[in-house]
Order: C-alpha cells, then structure tokens, then sequence
C-alpha cells in the first residue's frame, strides 16, 4: 500500500511539473505572439506610409502636367 501511495504522488509530482512547463510554454507563446502582432502593426503601418508617399509623388507628377497641358491650351486659345 505504501509503495502505491509513492508511486501515485511520484506522478503527481511528474504531472505537476508537466503543467508547470505547459504553462511557461503559453506564457511564451502569448508574449511571442503580442510581439509579432506589433511587429505586423508597425510593418503594415511603414507599407502603406510608403504607398501614400508613391501615390502623392505620382499625383504631384500628373498634376503638373495638367497644368502645363492647361497653361498650354489656355495661351493657344488666347492667340
């Protein structure tokens, strides 16, 4: 009967310690994760900032040839 009663809290001892590193696993997991949902945030965030910038510097290129066509036109139906 003794022997039993070792042996049963010999694997509860085993089984405690099993749920110990399950738990420090999550924890490292949930901090991982915290981690690279910030860094997809702050990549996503540094993407489209590059996309705005390209898409304004486009826009500034087209409107300046509208305003040459324009002047252009405007000086051409003046004559």
């Amino acid at each position: 009967m003794e022997e039993i009663l070792k042996q049963i809290l010999s694997e509860l001892k085993e089984v405690r310690l099993d749920i110990n590193e399950l738990k420090q696993g999550q924890n490292r997991l949930e901090v991982g994760q915290e981690k690279l949902q910030k860094n997809l945030v702050d990549s996503l965030g540094l993407y489209t900032e590059k996309i705005v910038a390209h898409v304004d510097d486009r826009t500034e290129v087209l409107n300046k040839r509208v305003y040459k066509v324009e002047s252009e036109l405007e000086r051409l139906s003046r004559q």
